[in-house]
C-alpha cells in the first residue's frame, strides 16, 4: 500500500505564524515590564547605598556634605582679603566626592584630597540609573541629586540670597573666593547640616532623588580649571513656594523631561547649564526627574527609598524637603510651613 505524506498548507503556516506573533505581542510588554522593574530596583538600591554612605559620614563626623564643598590643605598658602587658600592648595568638590570614603572609594578620595595634581574622575557604577544610561560610557555621569532646599530663583525670595538649615539638607559649603568664579554669596556664612537638625523626622524628609538633568559628579572633566559657578541644580533638587502662578508646567517632578522651557533647546555643556544669565530657566531643572514612568525614586534621611508620583501636590513635595517646618521659609498660598498640616504617609 502506498502512503502519502501530507505537508502543511500555506494557510496552516500563516495561521501558525499569526499565533506565534500574537503570543510574542502578548509576552513582550510583560518582558519589558520585568526589565524595567529590575532597572528600577537597581536604581532604588543605588539610592539606598548612597543614603547609607551619608548616614555613615554623619555618624562619624556629625555633619553632612554640602552640594558644593571646598577641600584644602591646612598648611597651604593663603591670599586676598579675607585670607583664602589659593587654588594650588584648594579645590571644589560635589557631595559625591565628599562621601567617597564612605562608598568604599577611599583611594579615589585620597586623590581628591591630595594637592599638586588634578584628581581622577572615573565613572562610578552606583551613581547611574540603568534606565538613564550615560551618554558617553566611561565619563563621570551622575543620576542622583541631593535635597538643596529653597530655589534661588523663587520669586517669593525678593532680595534674599541666603541659605537656611531648615529649608533642606545640602547647602553651599564652598566659600573660598579663590576656588571657582564668584557667585555673589562668598561673604555669607556656610550652613553646616547634620541629621540631628532634621527635626521634622528623618522618615519625613527627602535626602536624595533621581535627575535626568545632571552632568558629571565633578565640575566638568577639567575640574580644577572649571569656570562653572556654584548652583543648586548642578548637584541638587529644589522647591519653590506655592503661589497662584506656580508651579507651572516645568517646575514640578518630571515637568521638563524634554526641555520644554520657554526658549527651546537643551544646554550643550555644563557651563551653559550653570550660566547665571540662564538661571531662571535652568534652575527649573532642579526638580526631580527620571526615566521611570509616573514618578521618581527618592531616598529619605531615615534610609527608606520611596517612589514619589509626579502628581504629588506641590505643597506636600516642598514640605517633604524642609527639615524643620517651624523655621523653614516655605509658604503655600500665603500660609507659612509652621501653620500647615504636616504630610501623612498616604499623601505621597
Amino acid at each position: 500500500m502506498r502512503h502519502t505524506r501530507r505537508g502543511f498548507t500555506l494557510v496552516e503556516l500563516l495561521v501558525v505564524i499569526a499565533i506565534i506573533g500574537t503570543l510574542v505581542a502578548l509576552l513582550l510588554p510583560a518582558v519589558q515590564n520585568a526589565r524595567e522593574t529590575a532597572r528600577s530596583n537597581t536604581c532604588r538600591n543605588n539610592l539606598k547605598q548612597l543614603s547609607l554612605a551619608m548616614a555613615s559620614m554623619d555618624t562619624q563626623l556629625k555633619k553632612l556634605p554640602g552640594y558644593s564643598n571646598e577641600l584644602f590643605n591646612p598648611n597651604g598658602t593663603k591670599s586676598g582679603t579675607p585670607l583664602m587658600f589659593t587654588p594650588a592648595f584648594a579645590r571644589r568638590a560635589s557631595w559625591v566626592v565628599r562621601v567617597l570614603p564612605y562608598m568604599e572609594n577611599t583611594a579615589l578620595w585620597d586623590q581628591w584630597n591630595t594637592f599638586g595634581t588634578p584628581p581622577q574622575a572615573p565613572a562610578l557604577e552606583g551613581l547611574t540609573c540603568p534606565s538613564n544610561a550615560p551618554e558617553v560610557p566611561g565619563q563621570p555621569w551622575l543620576a542622583y541629586v541631593g535635597n538643596a532646599g529653597w530655589a534661588f530663583t523663587d520669586t517669593t525670595r525678593g532680595s534674599d540670597a541666603a541659605e537656611y538649615a531648615a529649608n533642606g539638607i545640602f547647602f553651599d559649603l564652598n566659600k573660598n573666593k579663590n576656588i571657582g568664579p564668584a557667585d555673589g554669596r562668598e561673604a555669607m556664612l556656610p550652613v553646616q547640616m547634620s541629621m540631628s537638625q532634621v527635626t521634622d523626622g528623618t522618615t519625613k524628609t527627602m535626602m536624595l532623588s533621581e535627575s535626568l538633568h545632571t552632568f558629571y559628579w565633578t565640575y566638568g572633566l577639567d575640574n580644577d580649571a572649571s569656570n562653572i559657578k556654584d548652583a543648586k541644580h548642578l548637584f541638587g533638587f529644589v522647591w519653590k513656594s506655592v503661589t497662584p502662578t506656580q508651579p507651572n508646567k516645568i517646575e514640578r517632578i518630571n515637568g521638563d523631561k524634554y526641555y520644554d522651557e520657554p526658549t527651546p533647546g537643551p544646554p550643550d555643556t555644563m557651563e551653559t547649564f550653570a550660566d547665571p544669565s540662564n538661571s531662571n530657566r535652568y534652575e527649573s531643572y532642579g526638580y526631580p526627574s527620571s526615566a521611570h514612568s509616573g514618578g521618581v525614586n527618592v531616598a529619605f534621611c531615615g534610609g527608606q527609598v520611596e517612589f514619589i508620583a509626579e502628581t504629588i501636590e506641590p505643597t506636600i513635595y516642598a514640605q517633604l524637603m524642609t527639615s524643620n517646618s517651624k523655621r523653614s521659609k516655605f509658604v503655600s498660598g500665603g500660609v507659612a510651613d509652621r501653620k500647615l498640616n504636616q504630610p501623612s504617609d498616604d499623601q505621597y
